[in-house]
């Protein structure tokens, strides 16, 4: 494959403890929503937004490909998709998915988490425009709850909410950025880190903000998963194809 300005992964090889728990220990991203598969919502945005022109990489599960294949192929996304197993943590996932580019170097990745499937057009757009800008985009939401400190069972203080931020995903970034730093990185992994902003942090390499939405929630516990269905029937998916209806608003 020639190289192409945008590729994008979609993170799919979680654990999901919380909600396996409750599904049987089926992959979270594998729960039915609305008659289609949680992750299909994030993946179609994707591939129909016009902007993801490279390859479109999903990261899952070893034990989870069978089951993915038959989602793809019936979602018309077989060919367009390629699919890489994944890792025990989350970084080891993206690496694989990084990997996986790294052949056909494409100029701007965007990396989403499969669980949050109400990304839209708009984020995705403006990640990858501030990441050509700054090398390093998130999407994300000022945080608006009041936050304390407790020690031993008690309140001690309470810290200042401004500049904080609730992190979401998508994040975009300068391939080559992303890829050098990964690549120092899985030399020594620190499994405290969650997030792929947070590798570039480590190098002192600075991250553009994108505003988020409330509503690109990540689908963690069974609440999450019953929120999830509600938006959707709310905003008229049909069960046969994750499209939204007419009067869709994110």
């Amino acid at each position: 494959m020639p190289n192409s300005p945008v590729a994008a992964i979609l993170v799919a090889a979680g654990s999901g403890k919380r909600l396996e728990a409750a599904s049987g220990g089926k992959n979270k991203v594998l729960l039915t929503l609305e008659g289609c598969p949680l992750f299909a919502y994030s993946l179609r945005t994707l591939a129909n937004s016009g902007i993801i022109g490279g390859e479109m990489v999903l990261v899952h599960r070893p034990d989870d490909r069978e089951e993915i294949e038959s989602h793809l192929q019936s979602l018309g996304l077989g060919e367009r998709v390629a699919l890489v197993p994944g890792g025990k943590e989350r970084f080891d996932s993206v690496h694989a998915g990084l990997a996986r580019l790294a052949e056909y170097p494409p100029e701007i990745v965007v990396i989403h988490d499969a669980a949050r499937p109400f990304v839209t057009v708009e984020m995705i757009r403006d990640s990858i425009r501030m990441a050509r800008e700054s090398g390093a985009a998130t999407v994300a939401i000022p945080l608006t709850d009041t936050l304390k400190r407790g020690e031993e069972g008690f309140l001690k203080e309470t810290l200042p909410r401004q500049n904080l931020y609730r992190i979401q995903t998508p994040q975009s970034f300068q391939f080559d950025l992303i890829w050098t730093a990964y690549l120092e990185f899985m030399k020594a992994p620190d499994p405290q880190v969650t997030d792929d902003c947070m590798i570039l942090e480590r190098r002192g390499c600075p991250t553009a903000i994108v505003m988020g939405s409330e509503s690109n929630l990540k689908v963690t516990t069974p609440f999450d998963l019953e929120i999830a269905e509600a938006l959707l029937r709310k905003a008229g998916f049909s069960g046969a194809s994750p499209q939204p209806g007419p009067g869709f608003r994110r």
